[in-house]
């Protein structure tokens, strides 16, 4: 292995890491010491049976996610057992803690371990099922900017205003300058690199995707799992919401916002290390809430779900040592 290759391996590695830790220290150097105290208090006061209540939810969404990955496997003339499945999944979770998207290979690997399936239709199938799961989280994603528009429109206005209020017309005419010139750049790389070739791809892989589900026996009971899925996770941040006294009339549209923040932020760094509470608080404050509150909220939901990815991680790898 090259060594340009090497160093891009590790960068994927340590990047989301670090990513992770640059937002928690811009979250918490931005606090006082009475404000760490404050969410310090939140975290030892909370209400931990709505958040056990949370983590079974999210519980039954893994297992209902291992059963629907059976009727992609069917296609395939495959059917691992129902606990094979889980072990996959539930490790290939815990991988995701260690390096952000390795999940996804690492339940691949499992099933064909232990019952033979080719590593490239394991993958296939995983690809084809985070289709509809990406489909399913820009509906939620639309629904809660409609549901929040308000908040949202008048977040930019205040914005807008404030930028223009303190720059004078050589400083606005600078930035549509600059803001050109990265436009024009950002096309160049787009080119340069072959990205339009690479999103186009990616569409095309959707498409495929889709094709697939849609054209699969017992299509129906795939959708309905993949709703239930859906369903519990959204069911599990709700009843999160109960736990500080501070976020227990939470609007709808804000639990919607934060949610889809809570689900794009898994992506950037190490299951949300960091970016999870973070993204989570500046979206709170959009809808009032403190800074103390939205990030204590924020890290109260993501210890208690990587909590549970660790443990159903753990347990799956001795399950998986064992049927090896």
């Amino acid at each position: 292995m090259s060594l340009k290759k090497t160093l891009i391996k590790i960068a994927k590695i340590l990047l989301p890491f670090l990513l992770g830790a640059f937002l928690i220290y811009i979250s918490y150097s931005q606090f006082t010491t009475e404000q760490l105290d404050e969410i310090k208090g939140y975290l030892r006061d909370a209400d931990y049976s709505f958040i056990a209540l949370g983590m079974v939810l999210a519980m039954l969404s893994h297992l209902s996610r291992a059963w629907r990955w059976n009727y992609m496997l069917a296609a395939l003339d495959k059917k691992p057992t129902y606990l094979n499945n889980i072990i996959a999944i539930g490790s290939g979770y815990a991988m995701n803690l260690i390096i952000p998207r390795s999940g996804e290979v690492t339940r691949a690997v499992i099933v064909n371990r232990t019952d033979d399936i080719p590593v490239d239709q394991g993958l296939g199938t995983i690809i084809a099922e985070r289709v509809l799961d990406f489909i399913i989280l820009l509906a939620i994603t639309a629904t809660a900017m409609l549901t929040a528009s308000g908040e949202i429109v008048e977040f930019f206005k205040d914005g807008i205003e404030f930028a223009f209020a303190k720059a004078n017309p050589i400083k606005i005419t600078a930035y549509l300058i600059i803001l050109v010139i990265i436009v024009v750049l950002g096309i160049y790389l787009l080119k340069k690199l072959q990205l339009f070739q690479k999103v186009k791809g990616f569409l095309a892989g959707i498409k495929d995707g889709f094709t697939t589900i849609w054209t699969m026996e017992k299509k129906w009971w795939y959708l309905a799992h993949t709703l239930f899925i859906w369903f519990m996770y959204l069911a599990m941040f709700y009843v999160c919401i109960f736990a500080i006294p501070d976020t227990d009339s939470m609007p709808i549209s804000a639990v919607l916002c934060s949610f889809v923040a809570g689900s794009f932020a898994v992506a950037f760094t190490n299951g949300g290390l960091g970016a999870y509470p973070y993204l989570i608080s500046q979206v709170l404050l959009l809808f009032g809430y403190s800074a103390v509150v939205g990030t204590a909220f924020g890290w109260i939901v993501w210890l208690s779900q990587t909590l549970l990815v660790i443990v159903f991680g753990l347990l799956c790898f001795v399950l998986f040592s064992m049927r090896k």
